[in-house]
């Protein structure tokens, strides 16, 4: 059962470090960019804590039904897409400068489509659950949408961390850390 939790917990850390990551601004838009990754730092720290809130509270109850399992695992697959969808807004209000505007466009799409991709798995959920389904839920998440979604997302988190070292700015946007 934790195992779920954690394995939706790490692909939303990774997204939520991508797209943290890419909310840089320097330049094109009001902010520097080293205010740029100074709030996708503090945007990608809220995601982080929220998600920590959530996990601690992932167990279903003991004797849960297969429908009360069912609305347990909706439920928090929907959490995880709220946070996303949250991050993908918070980001998406930032103006970023010139230097990072098309990676952070294509990480606040990724966040996005990623955050679709998560609610699609809830959506496709039977309305009863076993435990052993339950546990075995982890396979729903390697999905053609998902992957690519969280593969773009690294891909943008990347682009934001060369930005940021040729600029000389000390941080460190953790891309692709969730998978190790």
């Amino acid at each position: 059962m934790k195992f779920f939790a954690l394995s939706i917990t790490a692909l939303v850390f990774l997204a939520v470090g991508v797209v943290a990551s890419a909310c840089g601004d320097d330049g094109g838009g009001g902010l520097s960019l080293e205010e740029y990754f100074q709030q996708a730092d503090q945007l990608q720290n809220q995601a982080d804590a929220q998600f920590a809130e959530q996990e601690s509270g992932s167990e279903p109850e003991a004797g849960a039904t297969d429908a009360e399992l069912a609305d347990f695992a909706r439920q928090s697959i929907e959490s995880s897409t709220d946070i996303l969808s949250d991050a993908a807004e918070a980001f998406g209000d930032l103006d970023p400068p010139s230097e990072v505007e098309d990676a952070h466009a294509r990480l606040v799409e990724a966040l996005s489509d990623g955050a679709d991709a998560i609610q699609a798995v809830a959506d496709d959920l039977p309305d009863a659950l076993s435990m052993a389904d339950l546990e075995g839920l982890d396979a729903r998440f390697d999905s053609e949408g998902l992957n690519d979604a969280f593969m773009r997302l690294d891909e943008a988190c990347v682009d934001l961390q060369t930005i940021a070292d040729d600029n000389s700015i000390d941080v460190d946007l953790e891309c692709g850390e969730a998978e190790e």
